[in-house]
């Protein structure tokens, strides 16, 4: 049995899913529990599922079943009916996984409702961009006047300013005149030299303020709220990809931070995703034109106008597909959840003793 540590989970997804899929009504029972000390904000789900039975010949009797099941039992029994009842494809299989470029697969791919994929992952928070843009500039200062500082106090610069201080004392011994202003060059040179070292160490990761602007603008224009979840089946593949966006309400941890902390936004370890499959795109790209009614010699009046306003949209079309990035041979999905998820090692397990 495989242990599960679930990152992200759509609660009201699964619920919708599994209710179809079984005809049981699921409530959720939400606990939160709160220490003060630490700060610390957890929540437990049990979930009721009212089964409807009815039974008896002869008295048209009826009753209504309640189960309580608890947060994982309900999610691994939904994956479970998903790949029971074929509506889910699961990638982590090689016996059904092909190239996302095979016509074959990805023409099941597009009638399949779930996809479930393993693998490396990337998680992409705008938001988190956004903030980090904010703060870039006094982060900069900060790691600027760490290298001065660093340099400053290096044994190395206090030699040559104390080799430069003491070169500078001894010009008042040198009586000749010549002599004196070329040792006097020398030592400015020298100083130079060494405060453009300081400057330059000073330097580093400086970016102008109108890129960060122009992002945070782009950002808060396109992609408001994106965390973008992305899952490499094959590492020598890293353009056949599935991807999705995830709602942060749905993370697990209240604590999204911690998230970036334990995990990071490159995570080392394989993590598992199920999503419903939103966006299959073809190779040669959208051929479907929703435009071409307008496309004829006469237009009545509220034709026009219809046409204005609609071609507007269709004009933002380009620029959303940079935004949305849903492009052959990527997938996209809508997640449901994403877990890590360990099979149990016999080599680690406890040899229990038996009686004496």
């Amino acid at each position: 049995m495989q242990l599960y540590d679930f990152i992200y989970v759509d609660l009201e997804k699964v619920i919708s899913i599994y209710s179809q899929m079984t005809g049981g009504i699921v409530e959720v029972l939400e606990r939160n529990t709160e220490d003060s000390r630490s700060a610390d904000n957890k929540r437990n789900y049990d979930f009721k599922v009212f089964k409807h039975d009815a039974g008896g010949t002869t008295n048209d009797k009826s009753s209504l079943k309640e189960i309580v099941k608890p947060h994982h039992a309900l999610l691994s029994e939904t994956e479970d009916a998903l790949a029971a009842n074929g509506y889910l494809i699961d990638l982590t299989d090689p016996a059904i996984a092909k190239s996302f470029r095979n016509p074959e697969f990805r023409a099941a791919l597009k009638e399949t409702f779930c996809i479930k994929v393993s693998g490396r992952a990337v998680l992409e928070d705008y938001e988190r961009m956004k903030s980090i843009a904010d703060a870039f500039p006094e982060v900069v200062k900060l790691i600027n006047k760490s290298s001065e500082s660093a340099l400053l106090s290096s044994p190395a610069y206090a030699d040559l300013k104390s080799d430069l201080d003491s070169a500078g004392k001894a010009l008042k011994s040198i009586k000749d005149r010549n002599e004196r202003s070329r040792e006097e060059q020398r030592i400015t040179t020298a100083r130079n030299e060494l405060a453009k070292l300081v400057t330059a160490a000073a330097k580093v990761g400086v970016v102008d303020q109108w890129i960060l602007e122009g992002m945070k603008t782009w950002i808060d224009t396109f992609l408001p709220g994106i965390v973008n979840f992305r899952v490499y089946p094959n590492l020598n593949l890293p353009d056949e990809h599935v991807f999705g966006h995830l709602k942060k309400r749905c993370f697990e941890d209240a604590e999204f931070g911690s998230l970036h902390f334990t995990y990071g936004s490159f995570p080392t370890e394989n993590l598992t995703m199920v999503g419903v499959v939103t966006s299959v795109p073809d190779e040669g790209g959208e051929t479907f034109r929703p435009l071409a009614e307008f496309e004829k010699s006469e237009l009545a009046d509220y034709e026009t106008i219809e046409n204005g306003f609609r071609g507007v949209f269709r004009g933002f079309d380009g620029m959303e597909r940079m935004i949305r990035t849903s492009r052959f041979p990527r997938v996209l999905v809508q997640p449901l959840t994403v877990y890590r998820a360990v099979a149990p090692n016999p080599a680690y397990k406890r040899k229990l003793s038996g009686p004496t």
